[in-house]
């Protein structure tokens, strides 16, 4: 995510020539599901990408936390988000039920964990250097 994706945005998302679909797949249970409805939360105020991130960056303290909600809630605050509607989203799961459809998805699928990349029919799994991406892309 952190070393291979910004290549991939660049050089592709952001050109227009692909688009990156991210699905929530809840390998961790209910963390998984209450950090899944941060980031889409995070979404409704146009920051779904810096929370996940945020989310990537921090996921060893984040699932050995005491305290979940109050960790996410302060990466919310480090995105700078409306705490107080962020709040009201995560309290009423508005998007757990399109989450839970997204992880059922991939187990339909295959996929049990991620990475997981599905390109032009073709699936990669597991972290790959930016150029197995790009031989798929530019194919």
């Amino acid at each position: 995510v952190e070393e291979v994706e910004p290549s991939i945005i660049d050089a592709y998302i952001a050109t227009g020539r692909a688009r990156l679909v991210y699905r929530h797949l809840l390998q961790l249970g209910e963390e998984s599901l209450r950090a899944a409805e941060a980031a889409e939360c995070a979404g409704d105020q146009d920051k779904f990408w810096e929370m996940r991130d945020a989310i990537y960056r921090n996921q060893v303290a984040l699932y050995t936390t005491s305290d979940l909600n109050a960790a996410l809630t302060y990466l919310a605050q480090t995105i700078n988000l409306d705490i107080d509607a962020y709040s009201v989203c995560v309290q009423s799961h508005k998007h757990r039920a399109r989450i839970e459809a997204d992880f059922r998805a991939a187990q339909d699928a295959g996929i049990r964990s991620r990475p997981v990349f599905d390109i032009g029919g073709a699936r990669m799994v597991g972290a790959r250097p930016f150029e197995d991406f790009q031989a798929l892309i530019d194919k």
